[in-house]
């Protein structure tokens, strides 16, 4: 029977660990982080450009403006 608790390298996909370790703590996050920020980008400006469409129309009705 295998004592599995000593990380030697005898089992199955030994590279496994190096090749995983880099790329989820040094190369996902790059593209991770970037589509959130655009994701949080574009909401913004959606928000945004409703706001102003919703001034546009109050200013239409001719309501006073502060």
């Amino acid at each position: 029977m295998v004592d599995m608790t000593q990380l030697t390298g005898d089992y199955a996909a030994s590279w496994l660990p190096w090749i995983m370790i880099p790329l989820v703590f040094y190369i996902l996050p790059f593209p991770v982080f970037a589509i959130l920020f655009l994701w949080i980008q574009k909401e913004g400006d959606d928000r945004s450009n409703q706001t102003d469409s919703n001034l546009t129309e109050i200013r239409e009705m001719g309501a006073p403006t502060p």
